[in-house]
C-alpha cells in the first residue's frame, strides 16, 4: 500500500468516528461538532469508506451556509460501534466537555478512556490510556502501556501534518499482526507518550458551563421570550376537546398541570376532582382568561372519601392556599351520623377558621408553608396574605373576600396544634389540661437531666468528675422585642400557658403584683453597667412591655423550657429571679454554671431573695457565678479575674455569651410581634424559639464533630506552648504559683494569683495623685498656689498636652502635601489658630509660677527678628527646657513634671510594645490569608499606619527621656536608667523572626520587652508578678482546653442517651392501646409515635457514624495531657506541683446558702 493510501485509508477511520459525534478542529473556523442531521446527511451523500476531505468539507458548508460555524461547548454522543474493513469496538462512555482545540501541546488533567481492540477482550495485549484534557485549549496524550511487561511502546511518527486535524485519541486497529499499525493513529496529530505520574492533578480551568449565565445571550433571551409569549396562546394543543373532539362550546385548560391540554367544562371538573385549587383558564376566541372552578359548578364533597352525599348542606367557602384564595361550593354531609363540619373539614386536610359553620378554612400545605417561611425569612402573617391575594388577583379589579383575621387565627391555632403534637399530648387521656410547664419544649440534647442521660446516682460519680455533670445557664434581657399598648389579655390570651419557652402569664402577674415593691435593685459596686442603668427604662410611651428577659443553655445557644418573660420597666431583679427559678424548677442537676453579664451585682443577695420568694428548692443546688467573655472586659479588674471563664476551672472553653447569638436571629420579628396582643405575641415567640432549637438538634452531628476536631488541635498547641513556658522558668518559681492556683481553685476565698497587686504607671493615675495632694494642701493650708483655677500640678500637666498638640499639628501640616484640597488647609489653620490661643492663655499662667520664662522668651524673640508667632514655633519652656538654659525654677514643679514624664515614658512604651505586636499579627494574617494585588496593597496600607504608630510613640519617647535626663541630674535621681534606657531602630523591630534581621540562634529580645516582663530580674516584685500571671494564664488556657475536651465526649454521650431515650418513649407510645380514643384515631397515634421513634433513631445513628473515633480520639488528648501534667516540666519535687489539676474538685463543693451575702464573691470551683 503506498503512503498516500495509507493516509487516506486512516482519514477514513478518524472520519467514520467523527461522523458519530467527536470534535473537530479546522485551523480556519476553530472548533466544532458534526450534529446528528449533519451525520445522517453525510452518510446519505457518500459510502463512508470513500469520503475525502473535500466531500467531509462541502458537507459541512451546506450544513453551515458556506462556513462552519462555532460551536459552544457540547458534550459528546453515546457510545457507538463503528464497523469499517477493520472492525472497531470503542468503548465511549465518558462525559466530555467540547475541546478548545489549538496548536500547543498542553499537558493532560482530567479522565482516562480505554480502548481495547475487539479480539482482546479477554486477554488484551495492551491498554491505551487517553487523558482528556479538560482545559480551553490543549490537545489530549495518549500513554501505551503494555500487559505482558513489554514496557511502553512509541507508535510509529505519523505522516506530514494535513489540514485539519482531530480531537479525539487514535482507534487502535485490530489487526493481529501489528497492533501498534500506523492505520491506529491520528494522521494530523503528534502523538508524545507520557510516563504516569503520582503528581497531583493540576486545577481544572474555568470552562463556559461554570458561567451558564454568560451562554444566556441575547438569542437566548429572546427564544426564551417567544415561548412566553407562545405559552400564552394554545401552543400544539388542538382547538378541541382533548376528549370530547365534537364539543363546539367554551375550552378551558390548567396552568398547574403540565400537559396544557384544551379540555370542556365538564372533562376539566372531573379530572380535578381532587385537586380543586389549580389555576384554570377559559379560551375565549383570541385569547385566554382567568376563571375559577367555582364558576364552572365544581363542588368539593366531604364526609364520604369524595363521593356526594345524599343529603349535603352546600356552603360557599373561601380556602387558602399556597396560589392564592379559593372560593369553592362546599358539600357537607349532612346524615344523621356526620361528624361536625369543621371535623370533616380537618379530615380532608383544610383547618377551618371557626368551630361552628365554618366559612374559611387553610389547607394544611399553607399553614406549614407559612410557619416554615417565617421561621426563615421572618415575614410577617400581613405580608404573607398580601402576596395570597395578589397570587388571585394582580390587577386589583377583582373583588377577592377579606380573610386576614381568619388566617390569623387559624396560624395561631395551627401552631398550637404542632407544639402539642409534637410533645405528645394526644397521647395522654387527660388532654391538654395535664400538660406541664415546659413539657412541650424542644430540649437541648446534649444538656444533663436527670432520668434522661445522667447518672442515677451522682453520689457515686468520683468527686473529680462530677463537674462534667454540670448545667450552664446564661441569663440576658433583649429591648428590641417590645411590645405596645395592643389589645388586653381578655380579648387575646394566650394558647400555650406556659407550656414551652414563655412562663404563665397568670402566675407571673400574680408574682410581680406580690414581689414587685419588696425587691430593690443593688446600687452598683462595679462599673456603671448599662443593664443597671435600664433598670427603671419603660421603653417609651405607649408600651406595655419594654423587652423580653430569658435563660437559656450557654454551652449550646438552646432556650431553656419556662425561662422567658416579658420586662415591665427594664432589667430588673424581680423578673429575671422569676426567669431564672422557674427554669430552675424543670429538671436541673444539683451543679450549675451561670453567667450573666451583672452577674457581679446580681448575685449578691439572691440567697436572701429566693428566700422571699420561698423558693427553697433553692439551697439544693451548688452554683458557679461568672461573666461573658465579651462582657467581662467593661467590668473593674477585681470582676475580671474572679468572674472569669478563663480562670475559673472546669468550664471548658465556655464563653457564656450564647444568649447573646440568640438574639441576632428572633430581632428580625420584633418589627412584627410588637404590633401584637399579649398571647398572640408569646405563642409567635414559643413558635420561633422552638424552631430555633430544632434548628440546633438537627445539625447537631455536625456540630459537635467541628467542636472535637478543633478542641484536639487547640488541646494540642496549648498544652505544649504551657509546657515550653514552664520549662523555661525557675524550678521553684513554677512550684509555688502551681500552689498558689490550686488553692485558689479550691477556694477562691486565697489568694488570687491572677490579681494584678502592684499598680501599673499611668499618666492620668499620676495626675490624680497630684490633684489628691492639692486638695490635701488645700484643707491644710499649705499651698503653693497662685492661680485660683490652676495649680502647679496641673499648670505641668496641661504643659505637657500642649506639647503634644504641637508635635502632632506638626505632623499633619507636613502630611497635607502640594495637593491638599481648600477645606483640608482651612482645617488646619483653625487647629493652629486654636492652639495658639490656648498657648497664649497658659503662658500667661505660666509666668506667674515660672517669672523667669519671661526673660528667656523676651531674648528669643529679639533673637528671631520680626519673623511672626507660630505655635509650632513657640516653646512651652517646662522646667526641664527651663534648668536646660540654666534657669531658676522651684523644686515642687520639677518633682511634679518627673512625676508625670516617668509615666509618659511607661505610657509610651505601652503603646510601641501593643503596636508591635498589632503589626505582628497582621503580618502573619497578610501572608496566610491575603491574597491579590488590591487585599495586599490595602494590608500594606494597614501595616504602615500601625508602623507610623510605633515611630510616633518611639519620638516621644525620646523627648520624654531627654526631660527625664535634664531633671535627673537636678533632682539627683539614680537607678531610672536601666529600667528607661535609650531607644534605638533595634529595639522597635518586632518579637517575631521573620522581622529580625538575626538568625535564630542569635537573636535577643529587646530590652522593651524584658522591661514589660520581668525576665532579667526575678527578684523585682512587679516584673515577677507580670510573669506570674503570664504562667498561670497559659496554665489556664491549657487546662480550659483539656477541660473541653472532657466535656465534648461527655456532651456527646448525652446526646446519644437522649435520642435512644426519646426513641424509647416514642416507641412506648406507640406499643400503649389507647381506649380514650377511636380505633381510627389510635391507628394514626401508633403511626405518628412509630415515625416519631424512627426519626430519633435517625438522629442517633447520624450522631453514631458521624462521630466514630472522635469520642476515642478526644479521651486520648486528655489522658495524653494528663501524662505531661504528672511529669512535670520545672521537674519539681513539690506535692503540689505534681497533683493533677482535676483533683482540685474534691473540697470545692460549697452550697450556696452558707455564703453569706456579705462576701464579695460567692463563687465556686466544684
Amino acid at each position: 500500500m503506498t503512503v498516500a493510501a495509507d493516509r487516506q485509508r486512516r482519514r477514513q477511520v478518524w472520519y467514520a468516528h467523527a461522523s458519530n459525534g467527536i470534535y473537530l478542529e479546522g485551523h480556519e473556523y476553530g472548533p466544532n461538532v458534526i450534529t446528528a442531521h449533519e451525520r445522517e446527511a453525510a452518510e446519505r451523500s457518500v459510502e463512508l469508506h470513500q469520503i475525502t476531505d473535500a466531500d467531509l468539507h462541502a458537507i459541512l458548508e451546506g450544513f453551515h451556509g458556506g462556513k462552519i460555524a462555532e460551536r459552544p461547548r457540547l458534550r459528546p454522543r453515546k457510545s457507538c460501534l463503528i464497523e469499517s474493513p477493520e472492525t472497531y469496538k470503542i468503548i465511549y462512555d465518558f462525559g466530555l466537555r467540547s475541546w478548545m482545540m489549538s496548536k500547543k501541546r498542553q499537558r493532560p488533567t482530567s479522565r482516562q478512556l480505554e480502548v481495547y481492540p475487539e479480539d482482546s477482550f479477554e486477554s488484551s495485549s495492551f491498554t491505551q490510556h487517553i487523558d482528556l484534557s479538560a482545559t480551553s485549549r490543549g490537545h489530549a496524550r495518549s500513554t501505551y502501556v503494555t500487559t505482558a511487561g513489554e514496557g511502553p511502546r512509541v507508535p510509529p511518527p505519523p505522516p506530514e501534518q494535513p489540514q485539519w486535524s482531530w480531537n479525539t485519541e487514535p482507534i487502535l486497529s485490530t489487526s493481529e499482526d501489528n497492533i501498534f499499525s500506523s492505520e491506529c493513529l491520528d494522521p494530523d496529530y503528534e502523538h508524545e507518550p507520557i510516563v504516569p505520574s503520582d503528581k497531583a492533578e493540576k486545577r481544572r480551568r474555568t470552562t463556559a458551563m461554570d458561567h451558564p449565565l454568560l451562554l444566556w445571550d441575547s438569542a437566548q433571551i429572546d427564544l426564551y421570550i417567544h415561548e412566553s409569549l407562545r405559552a400564552d396562546g394554545c401552543a400544539d394543543a388542538p382547538m378541541e376537546c382533548a376528549r370530547h373532539p365534537e364539543y363546539k362550546g367554551e375550552l378551558h385548560r390548567c396552568l398547574t398541570c403540565v400537559n396544557g391540554q384544551l379540555m370542556c367544562p365538564a372533562c376539566i371538573v372531573e379530572d380535578h376532582k381532587t385537586n380543586p385549587f389549580h389555576r384554570i383558564q377559559k379560551w375565549i376566541g383570541t385569547y385566554f382568561e382567568n376563571t375559577t372552578f367555582y364558576e364552572l359548578g365544581y363542588q368539593l364533597n366531604l364526609g364520604h372519601l369524595g363521593d356526594s352525599c345524599r343529603n349535603p348542606r352546600t356552603v360557599k367557602v373561601a380556602i387558602l392556599h399556597v396560589n392564592g384564595i379559593h372560593q369553592l361550593r362546599v358539600n357537607f354531609c349532612n346524615c344523621t351520623q356526620a361528624v361536625p363540619e369543621h371535623v370533616q373539614l380537618l379530615r380532608a386536610r383544610l383547618f377551618p377558621s371557626t368551630t361552628i359553620y365554618p366559612q374559611t378554612a387553610a389547607t394544611f400545605e399553607l399553614l406549614r408553608h407559612f410557619q416554615l417561611l417565617s421561621f426563615m425569612s421572618k415575614v410577617s402573617a400581613f405580608e404573607f396574605y398580601q402576596t395570597l391575594v395578589r397570587l388571585t388577583d394582580n390587577t386589583g379589579t377583582l373583588s377577592i373576600p377579606d380573610r386576614y383575621r381568619e388566617f390569623l387565627r387559624m396560624l395561631r391555632e395551627w401552631r398550637h396544634l404542632k407544639l402539642l403534637k409534637r410533645g405528645a399530648r394526644g397521647y395522654d387521656p387527660k388532654g391538654v389540661e395535664g400538660t406541664k410547664p415546659g413539657e412541650c419544649a424542644v430540649l437541648c440534647p446534649a444538656c444533663p437531666y436527670p432520668g434522661i442521660n445522667m447518672p442515677a446516682d451522682l453520689s457515686a460519680v468520683a468527686s473529680n468528675q462530677r463537674w462534667l455533670y454540670r448545667l450552664f445557664l446564661g441569663i440576658d434581657a433583649n429591648f428590641r422585642l417590645k411590645r405596645l399598648k395592643v389589645s388586653t389579655e381578655d380579648l387575646d390570651p394566650g394558647l400555650n400557658r406556659g407550656f414551652a419557652y414563655c412562663v404563665e402569664r397568670t402566675a407571673f402577674q400574680s408574682y410581680l403584683k406580690k414581689y414587685g415593691k419588696a425587691v430593690e435593685d443593688d446600687t452598683s459596686t462595679c462599673n456603671n453597667h448599662d443593664a443597671i442603668k435600664s433598670a427603671s427604662v419603660r421603653g417609651g410611651k405607649g408600651v406595655d412591655a419594654s423587652g423580653v428577659g430569658k435563660v437559656e443553655c450557654a454551652r449550646h445557644d438552646m432556650k431553656r423550657p419556662i425561662a422567658i418573660g416579658d420586662l415591665q420597666e427594664g432589667e430588673k431583679y424581680i423578673n429575671m429571679d422569676y426567669f431564672f427559678f422557674s427554669t430552675l424548677s424543670f429538671r436541673t442537676p444539683p451543679d450549675v454554671v451561670l453567667s450573666y453579664d451583672i452577674v457581679c451585682q446580681w448575685f449578691k443577695s439572691l440567697a436572701s431573695r429566693a428566700s422571699l420568694y420561698g423558693r427553697d428548692k433553692f439551697k439544693d443546688h451548688t452554683f458557679t457565678f461568672l461573666v461573658p467573655k465579651f462582657h467581662l472586659a467593661a467590668h473593674i479588674p477585681h470582676c475580671q479575674v474572679s468572674f472569669s471563664f478563663n480562670f475559673t476551672p472546669n468550664v471548658g472553653r465556655t464563653d457564656g455569651e450564647a444568649p447573646e447569638r440568640g438574639w441576632a436571629a428572633i430581632n428580625a420579628i420584633s418589627s412584627s410581634t410588637k404590633e401584637m396582643g399579649p398571647g398572640s405575641r408569646r405563642d409567635t415567640l414559643d413558635d420561633h424559639f422552638g424552631d430555633y432549637n430544632w434548628r440546633k438538634v438537627i445539625s447537631i452531628a455536625a456540630t459537635f464533630l467541628r467542636k472535637g476536631e478543633e478542641a484536639i488541635v487547640s488541646h494540642q498547641e496549648h498544652t505544649d506552648a504551657f509546657d515550653e513556658f514552664s520549662a523555661a522558668l525557675p524550678t521553684e518559681d513554677v512550684a509555688k504559683w502551681t500552689q498558689l492556683v490550686e488553692l485558689w481553685e479550691k477556694d477562691n476565698s486565697n489568694f488570687n494569683p491572677f490579681a494584678a497587686t502592684i499598680q501599673k504607671i499611668s499618666e492620668n493615675a499620676v495626675r490624680l495623685e497630684l490633684a489628691e495632694e492639692d486638695a490635701a494642701q488645700l484643707k491644710e493650708n499649705v499651698t503653693n498656689v497662685l492661680h485660683d483655677d490652676v495649680p502647679p500640678s496641673r499648670l505641668i500637666a496641661q504643659g505637657l498636652e500642649l506639647e503634644d498638640h504641637q508635635h502632632a499639628l506638626q505632623v499633619d501640616i507636613e502630611a497635607l502635601g502640594k495637593n491638599a484640597t481648600d477645606l483640608q488647609r482651612t482645617k488646619v489653620v483653625e487647629r493652629s489658630n486654636r492652639l495658639y490661643r490656648k498657648i497664649e492663655a497658659w503662658i500667661t499662667i505660666q509666668t506667674l509660677y515660672m517669672p523667669h520664662v519671661a526673660i528667656i522668651r523676651s531674648r528669643a524673640e529679639s533673637a528671631g527678628g520680626d519673623e511672626p508667632p507660630s505655635p509650632l514655633t513657640i516653646d512651652i519652656l517646662l522646667p526641664s527646657a527651663v534648668i536646660q538654659q540654666k534657669g531658676p525654677c522651684d523644686t515642687t514643679l520639677l518633682e511634679y513634671e518627673w512625676r508625670l514624664r516617668y509615666a509618659q515614658a511607661h505610657g509610651c512604651l505601652d503603646e510601641i510594645r501593643r503596636a508591635i505586636l498589632l503589626r505582628s499579627r497582621m503580618y502573619k494574617t497578610k501572608d496566610s490569608i491575603i491574597r491579590g494585588q488590591r487585599m495586599n496593597t490595602r494590608s500594606n496600607t494597614l501595616i504602615q499606619k500601625v508602623s507610623d504608630r510605633v515611630e510616633t510613640a518611639a519620638k516621644k519617647y525620646r523627648r520624654v527621656r531627654s526631660a527625664l535626663t535634664s531633671l535627673a541630674s537636678r533632682l539627683s535621681k539614680v537607678g531610672w536608667e536601666s529600667e528607661l534606657q535609650p531607644l534605638t531602630a533595634q529595639d522597635i523591630k518586632g518579637i517575631s523572626r521573620e522581622e529580625s534581621d538575626e538568625s535564630e540562634g542569635r537573636r535577643t529580645l529587646p530590652w522593651i520587652w524584658r522591661t514589660a516582663t520581668g525576665i532579667d530580674k526575678m527578684d523585682d516584685a512587679g516584673k515577677e508578678e507580670a510573669l506570674r500571671i503570664e504562667w498561670c494564664k497559659a496554665r489556664a488556657r491549657a487546662h480550659r482546653w483539656r477541660e473541653e475536651c472532657s466535656l465534648l465526649q461527655e456532651e456527646m454521650r448525652r446526646v446519644i442517651a437522649f435520642f435512644t431515650h426519646k426513641e424509647t418513649s416514642w416507641l412506648e407510645q406507640a406499643s400503649n392501646s389507647h381506649p380514650h380514643v377511636s380505633p381510627t384515631t389510635a391507628a394514626g397515634l401508633k403511626a405518628y409515635a412509630l415515625r416519631q421513634a424512627k426519626l430519633y433513631a435517625r438522629f442517633r445513628v447520624a450522631c453514631v457514624d458521624s462521630w466514630h473515633g472522635l469520642s476515642d480520639r478526644l479521651l486520648e488528648s486528655v489522658k495524653s495531657a494528663s501524662k505531661s501534667t504528672s511529669k512535670s516540666p520545672s521537674k519539681s519535687d513539690s506535692k503540689s506541683n505534681s497533683k493533677s489539676p482535676s483533683k482540685s474538685d474534691s473540697k470545692s463543693t460549697s452550697k450556696s446558702d452558707s455564703k453569706s451575702d456579705s462576701k464579695s464573691t460567692s463563687k465556686s470551683a466544684s
